[in-house]
């Protein structure tokens, strides 16, 4: 994907700069932060090692890079729900019309819960990242892929964070939206709109699945 070469502060207004990332001085690794990858449960585990903030960007990181990534449909539910959660918290579906959501799917993206994931790692070389699926079997392989950097860890058993089935708003929300998908046009427009993402998706591997 081309971008301008000042995208990466795009959403910096609602809190996030393209770029981000957690690393360990002395280490060649490097966690890439994409929101809504289980990123809020990632961040903590990895402080636990004494691992910072950076900006690969700005910091002009050269490190092999650990990328959560998620199935488009699924992270925009979840992304949209999150949006819907911190920013029109009040809205009242019993007066939303049908242009309501045929203005929200012919956008699609509305701020970095709902952005492409591409953005988030662009600049990187994907030959020198490793992939992980966010799914259930996501705590399982971080934490074998950190054992074998540290030891014996206990993230698989640690609680999510802010995902959406732990929060009546979030889940509501994402309910709604959820239900929309059946309209075969919204689906369409979702995976068309992330196509890079898929592309991307469908061109690497993952760890654990070798």
């Amino acid at each position: 994907m081309i971008v301008n070469g000042n995208f990466y502060r795009e959403w910096e207004y609602k809190g996030h700069v393209y770029g981000e990332c957690m690393s360990q001085p002395g280490t060649d690794l490097m966690y890439v932060h994409i929101p809504k990858n289980a990123s809020s449960w990632t961040k903590p585990n990895l402080r636990d090692f004494g691992w910072e903030f950076f900006n690969y960007r700005t910091d002009h990181l050269d490190k092999h890079a650990i990328v959560v990534l998620r199935d488009p449909v699924d992270r925009w539910l979840s992304g949209i729900a999150e949006y819907m959660y911190l920013y029109h918290r009040n809205i009242d579906f019993a007066f939303v019309g049908r242009a309501f959501f045929d203005l929200v799917f012919d956008r699609i993206t509305f701020d970095d819960h709902t952005e492409h994931q591409v953005k988030f790692i662009d600049g990187l070389d994907t030959n020198k990242c490793t992939f992980f699926m966010c799914g259930k079997d996501y705590a399982e392989n971080f934490g074998r892929y950190i054992e074998e950097l540290y030891g014996p860890n206990r993230y698989a058993s640690y609680a999510p964070q802010h995902v959406s089935e732990l929060s009546d708003d979030r889940r509501r929300f994402k309910k709604i939206f959820q239900q929309q998908l059946t309209n075969s046009k919204y689906l369409e427009q979702i995976k068309n709109h992330f196509a890079a993402d898929y592309q991307l998706i469908d061109s690497v591997q993952f760890y654990g699945t070798r």
